[in-house]
């Protein structure tokens, strides 16, 4: 089963989103996967960083994709202490060490050849394209849908349709299931609809975070989520760090 540290890796009061501390942290605690934020800056760079705002986890205003990447990289995250890292930098800590989930957040057109290219470049050079998971929204955004179809036949992609759609176009193409893997929050499965899309060949990737959960407390929805995910036999989990203590 795939485990899949959200936001970068371990993410506590001491460990900012996408630093290497998350990193080191995650792969100390086994995960098989990071899932890496890679963001536009606005020379046509990629960095890691989930928002473009900065003011969460840099505690000062701007955003990515008005900066260059000079100045980016300048930047100090609040929690961690440490700089963003660029995608290439953080591809080069995961090495050989741990295998990696991209969420593309996607860029305008004009920049799309540069992102692209920057972040294949990391992963062929670093050994971590092959079983590299690409990761798009649910209703894409910034070019996405353009950008993963750049990823076809390299690494995975995210499938994210419903059942119904699914099995019309798997019965169009019986070959889809190699080239993409259905990934959705845990409120978006059943289990007898997960089972349905892995009889169609499909690897299913479960995403449960605090963000998911509107009403009441995160911490025992998620874990109980994340059990249920794993008696139903999902092939992975995409999970904040705080549900890794029920594995």
């Amino acid at each position: 089963i795939k485990i899949i540290a959200h936001r970068g890796g371990v993410v506590d009061p001491h460990r900012s989103e996408n630093s290497f501390a998350a990193l080191e942290e995650a792969i100390r605690r086994g995960y098989t996967h990071v899932e890496i934020d890679a963001r536009i800056t606005g020379d046509g760079h990629v960095v890691c960083f989930h928002n473009d705002e900065l003011l969460e986890e840099a505690g000062i205003q701007g955003k990515i994709s008005k900066m260059p990447l000079r100045e980016v990289v300048k930047i100090t995250l609040t929690r961690s202490g440490e700089k963003i890292p660029t995608f290439e930098e953080y591809c080069a800590h995961c090495a050989g060490r741990i295998a990696v989930m991209i969420d593309l957040k996607g860029c305008n057109t004009k920049h799309i050849p540069t992102y692209t290219h920057e972040i294949e470049g990391a992963l062929r050079t670093h050994n971590l394209l092959d079983d590299a998971l690409i990761l798009i929204n649910k209703i894409p955004v910034n070019n996405q849908e353009t950008i993963s179809q750049h990823f076809f036949g390299l690494s995975k992609v995210s499938w994210r349709h419903s059942l119904p759609t699914t099995q019309n176009a798997a019965q169009q193409n019986p070959t889809l299931s190699k080239h993409y893997y259905v990934f959705n929050h845990f409120q978006d499965f059943t289990q007898e609809n997960l089972v349905s899309y892995q009889s169609l060949g499909f690897e299913v990737i479960v995403s449960i975070n605090t963000h998911h959960y509107k009403n009441g407390s995160p911490q025992p929805q998620g874990e109980h989520n994340v059990r249920q995910v794993l008696e139903w036999g999902a092939n992975g989990l995409q999970i904040d760090s705080c549900y890794d203590i029920v594995l």
